[in-house]
């Protein structure tokens, strides 16, 4: 018989209350051995038996815990594991339990030769009663036959089959890799308790499960106290024990309890004593924290105050340990570094965190989400063990830490799109507030399948809850702004209609709900250079973690070479500090738009730590360093109180002027004193001031607006504000760039051209801005450049233009097509361009969420005027490129370097072996077509010609430019 019980205690075995501890524990870690059963015939060949196992030729030492994968590099399969071990001669009579941590994915037992059990699940724990089967004078043996999961073969191994496990999508974590013990008691022991603290009246109430394996009812003492600098209080009864299980209940009130919480984590520990004439036959020990987390009002609220939510993802990723910390210090590093940036939640993603990471947000008071291995958007692929799996690991998790204070939430899904996973939304819903009535219960994160349902505490009726998943990109543009201050505000028709365009943050979002962003983020490549030299002095050559980031590194030198983008990035690791600038920004941006939609109540940022599928999302790298400006980015964003600054337009025309707006979100008290405002230029003097009386009330509030009169301004400012307290600290401080264009800089050419535009896209521009032009046939001079507005065609005449647009450059014309790949495009492989254009290539989208794609421009006559032999920073965040051309040949003009989430070669990979192959692609190009060539264009520029200097000075250059002959 297996069990799934708490198994986060710590164990006492000193004196206590006068009697010697009856529950003791023996470590089973350190070496085993380990032979890996690549053909599976091990079970019927007996290699669980010791004379056959000692004869494997290719039997080796393993630690444990520890992965497989580091012994043994990516391998998935069959294993069998051995070790010897010995008892005290004391524990003979006592009831012994051999208990794993966890072992992935299923794992059959034997001691001393004779099966105990099987247990199916690669996180949670599992133990067996062995005491029968022990010799108190002999060597003892434990063997397993472990299963792992299949994730890259095309094999099935006891009925499973690649990707049909319940998995954590990140490196497989085959084997033992959670520690393995031996606990003795005496016939009676505290099989499981949960406690069900109440804020309310200051009571804790303990559901004591008290295991009796005699055969006889036995009258049994038990003792529950609870310390706090000593005793605070205590209970104690005689119970008639029947053999078997027997529950039993226990309320306790908490004079002056201390409630936990971030700012005080206070812990109470409560110990259960179970006694027999006297002698105690188990003592069992565990930590617990006095709070209350719910809604109300449509807000969090900690223990009766309100709560704004500041979350972290966190996919627990380590550098050598890959699923489990490489040592308790880098978790506690790693937490610390958390707390520090202003956060007072991690979620953990699809895996429940070692016992060990969760005893530590216990105490260092961070709030973290009760996370399951239950896979989600489109894995695991469908069996009829699904359910059953799914069911399993719902129901241990929970078990496993339905004490643990830290958890105030169980995530059950996140991100459904197949219908054996949706069908199981409301029954584990309903499993979950059986086994814990006293926590939020999520149903899905993102909402994708129906929208998200929240279960308050002692609910059975879920309230709709808006759980929103966003990746806005590298720029926080004006739309992307208003998008995220609107959501959960107004529906995605009304935000189109107010003339926003693209991508709505988030799916089945009802306007007037509670919001939350459960993610949040954007990406950037760690210090390649600096962690590959830590990989070589300190990593495991076969750990994926050190494979991924090394092939990654020699990719990128690749890609920059082969593109060309080596001339503005020579040095691989500014490319990198660089590229984490950009993602500082633009976290930092959408972070304070979110915080000044009223409707949302919190955000989870994407990531703390990044690495494998996630590569770059993170704030610190898997060494845990902060990546630079994505964690003070992060961090400012994320502080109490925030003056979040905008200018609109960000580009201003000089005689059109623009408004400043400062919001103050303010978590704490009520601030009065006052508010600066300056505009400074970039040879540091003083445009603009202001001074005034300010007060920041708690919640949202414009601190200031005002239109600014740019007529005499030219080139690029910061807005600098700060609010000062009347004793002199500054209590809120900002800084936002913005750029003005004078009309010198806006000079139409005198150039004619022709132009291809049906669709009435273009002819409104250059009608206002007294561009001379004449609409392309078979009689255009080839002198004049022909710009084709959009590349679609609907009609054999259109398409006929197309082809004698072809031949007009293959003649020795010049042609420009400002969308050059057309509508279509994909995450992965490149999706060929429409056949209108007269070159072959792809078009990819280029976008980047969680994993970067970097813009960059070269120095060239097409960007004259504007920051060029660079990223592309917020001066292009209008008109920079969402999709790019893959394999246009010429000249890259400007352009994109990426890498894919997980390799195209096999869709199943995405969940092992880290990111995909590095690419890159041409935002702008300039291509050879016959006598003649072609420019392939993909920045928005005719979306915002007149609404953006930045994108009239590329078009008016571009006229220039092909207006020269052809070379």
């Amino acid at each position: 018989m297996t069990f799934s019980k708490t198994l986060s205690v710590f164990v006492i075995t000193s004196l206590l209350l006068g009697n010697v501890s009856a529950r003791e524990t023996q470590s089973l870690d350190g070496a085993w051995n380990i032979a890996f059963d690549a053909g599976n015939i091990g079970r019927e060949a007996g290699w669980h038996k010791g004379k056959v196992f000692r004869e494997l030729d290719n039997r080796r030492e393993i630690a444990v815990p520890s992965c497989w994968e580091l012994t043994e590099k990516d391998y998935e399969g069959v294993a069998f594991y051995r070790r010897s071990f010995t008892v005290k001669p004391e524990w003979k009579g006592k009831v012994v339990r051999l208990q794993f941590d966890a072992v992935n994915f299923l794992a059959e037992v034997w001691v001393n030769g004779v099966a105990v059990g099987i247990h199916e699940g690669g996180f949670t724990p599992f133990e067996f009663r062995i005491d029968d089967l022990l010799k108190f004078d002999a060597s003892n043996t434990v063997a397993l036959r472990v299963v792992g999961p299949i994730l890259m073969q095309d094999k099935q191994i006891d009925g499973m089959g690649p990707m049909e496990t319940v998995q954590w999508r990140g490196g497989i974590t085959g084997g033992i890799w959670q520690p393995v013990r031996l606990v003795a008691t005496d016939e009676v022991f505290v099989d499981d308790v949960f406690i069900e603290p109440k804020i309310a009246n200051n009571t804790a109430t303990f559901h004591l499960n008290l295991e009796h394996t005699g055969a006889k009812t036995l009258p049994a003492k038990v003792d529950v106290r609870i310390f706090s600098d000593g005793v605070v209080a205590e209970i104690s009864q005689t119970l008639e024990l029947v053999p078997g299980e027997n529950h039993q209940s226990f309320t306790m009130e908490i004079p002056n309890a201390v409630y936990w919480s971030p700012d005080n984590p206070h812990l109470y520990r409560v110990e259960v004593d179970v006694l027999f004439d006297g002698q105690s036959s188990d003592q069992w020990s565990t930590r617990f924290g006095m709070r209350e987390f719910t809604i109300r009002d449509k807000q969090f609220v900690l223990n009766g105050e309100p709560m704004f939510l500041k979350a972290t993802f966190f996919e627990g990723l380590y550098p050598r340990g890959i699923a489990y910390p490489d040592s308790r210090e880098m978790a506690i590093h790693e937490i610390q570094l958390a707390l520090d940036a202003g956060f007072n939640m991690i979620r953990p993603w699809r895996k429940p965190p070692p016992p060990m990471w969760l005893d530590l947000c216990d105490e260092m008071g961070v709030l973290t989400v009760g996370s399951l291995a239950v896979e989600c958007m489109d894995f695991p692929f469908e069996s009829a063990n699904l359910p059953r799996w799914v069911e399993n690991e719902v129901r241990e998790s929970i078990l496993r830490d339905r004490n643990r204070t830290c958890v105030v939430q169980w995530e059950l899904f996140n991100e459904l799109k197949r219908p054996v996973l949706m069908r199981l939304l409301h029954p584990m819903a309903m499993l979950s507030r059986k086994l814990d009535p006293t926590r939020l219960i999520l149903d899905e994160s993102g909402g994708w399948a129906q929208g998200a349902n929240m279960f308050l505490p002692y609910e059975s009726e879920p309230m709709k809850f808006n759980d929103i998943h966003d990746y806005p990109g590298p720029q926080v543009s004006e739309e992307v702004y208003r998008k995220l201050i609107l959501t959960g505000l107004k529906t995605h028709k009304e935000m189109q209609a107010m003339g926003l365009k693209g991508r709505m943050p988030g799916k089945n979002v009802i306007p007037g709900l509670m919001s939350f962003f459960s993610e949040l983020g954007y990406g950037s490549l760690p210090d390649l250079v600096d962690n590959n030299r830590r990989f070589a002095e300190e990593g495991n050559p076969l750990a994926p973690a050190t494979v991924y980031h090394l092939r990654m590194e020699d990719n990128y030198r690749q890609a920059l070479k082969q593109s060309g983008l080596d001339a503005i990035y020579p040095d691989l690791r500014q490319f990198c500090l660089d590229e984490q600038v950009v993602h500082g920004r633009a976290n930092k941006l959408m972070i304070e738009a979110v915080r000044c939609n009223p409707r949302v109540k919190g955000y989870c940022v994407h990531a703390l730590t990044g690495g494998d599928w996630i590569m770059g999302a993170g704030l610190l790298d898997l060494w845990r360093n902060p990546k630079t400006y994505v964690y003070e980015g992060t961090k400012a964003a994320n502080q109490p109180r925030i003056a979040s600054v905008r200018v609109w337009p960000r580009n201003v025309y000089a005689e059109k002027g623009a408004k400043i707006e400062v919001a103050g979100v303010n978590e704490l008290d009520v601030v009065r004193g006052r508010l600066k405002v300056e505009i400074v230029a970039e040879d540091g003097s003083v445009v603009f001031s202001k001074k005034a009386k300010s007060e920041m009330t708690k919640g949202i509030a414009p601190l200031f607006e005002e239109q600014l009169d740019t007529g005499n301004l030219k080139g690029t400012y910061t807005v600098k504000v700060q609010l000062t307290a009347k004793g002199g600290a500054v209590v809120a401080a900002n800084e936002y760039a913005f750029d003005v264009f004078a009309t010198d800089q806006l000079v139409v050419p005198g150039q004619r051209i022709a132009i291809h535009d049906p669709w009435n896209d273009l002819k409104p521009f250059l009608k206002k801005a007294g561009i001379g032009f004449e609409v392309f046939n078979m009689t255009t001079d080839p002198s004049l450049p022909v710009f084709v507005s959009r590349t679609e065609a609907k009609t054999k005449e259109e398409r006929m233009v197309f082809s004698e647009l072809a031949a007009f450059a293959k003649c020795g014309g010049t042609v420009v097509y400002l969308g050059g790949g057309g509508e279509r495009y994909g995450w992965g492989k490149p999706v060929p361009v429409p056949a209108y254009l007269p070159v072959k290539c792809g078009t990819k989208l280029a976008r980047g969420t969680w994993a970067p794609i970097t813009h960059l421009v070269h120095d060239h006559p097409i960007f004259a005027g504007l920051p060029t032999h660079c990223m592309m920073g917020s001066i292009y965040e209008n008109i920079w490129a969402e999709r790019t051309l893959v394999g246009a040949g010429g000249e890259m003009v400007a352009g994109a370097i990426g890498f894919d989430w997980f390799p195209e070669l096999d869709k199943r990979r995405r969940h092992y072996y880290g990111p995909g192959d590095t690419w890159y692609g041409s935002d702008v190009a300039v291509v050879p077509v016959g006598e003649g060539r072609c420019i392939l264009s993909q920045l928005r520029l005719i979306d915002f010609l007149g609404k953006d200097p930045v994108a009239e000075i590329i078009f008016c250059n571009m006229i220039e430019f092909a207006s020269a002959p052809v070379k």
